[in-house]
């Protein structure tokens, strides 16, 4: 069994002159949800042996936060070029890559990508995947290699209620 928890960036700053879409920061409200998800997947005693994250500054910085909160050492977040501007097939080859000794991952990431890839891994649809949210998902395979479509069960999903 092998578990795989999404975890959508918290909620950044738009429209701000000159910064490009891939440096936009967290803003006020978005520094509150990785607060309060941190609160909350830390409660859940999580064992986590890999986490990744886009290279955009909002889901780094989400992704090095939380790691924080969980006590991940924040310095092996590994960042991954292809999680930005992704789509299922990118997605699924990234998890598909994960070395097989591991039993728990993370990926920081973005929308739509990220609500595709959830529908894509289980059987049912869901309809939102809001800022800060995280799903995790027990797939039941003993190698990455096979992960697949509509194979996931959604054991974990929380967002930010502020």
């Amino acid at each position: 069994m092998k578990r795989l928890y999404l975890i959508r960036h918290a909620k950044s700053s738009k429209n701000i002159p000159g910064i490009k879409d891939k440096d936009r920061p967290l803003n006020k409200r978005g520094k509150r949800e990785v607060w309060y998800i941190g609160k909350r997947l830390k409660k859940h005693d999580m064992v986590v042996q890999v986490l990744y994250s886009s290279p955009a500054k909002r889901a780094l910085d989400t992704a090095t936060a939380i790691a924080k909160k969980i006590r991940f050492p924040y310095k092996k977040v590994k960042v991954v070029a292809s999680l930005y501007n992704s789509n299922v097939p990118k997605l699924m080859k990234i998890i598909k890559r994960i070395d097989d000794t591991v039993g728990s991952a993370i990926i920081f990431g973005h929308n739509p990508e990220f609500l595709n890839l959830v529908n894509y891994l289980m059987p049912r649809t869901i309809e939102e995947f809001p800022t800060g949210g995280v799903f995790g998902i027990d797939l039941p395979i003993d190698s990455w290699k096979r992960a697949a479509r509509k194979k996931g069960k959604l054991v974990f999903s929380d967002y930010p209620k502020l």
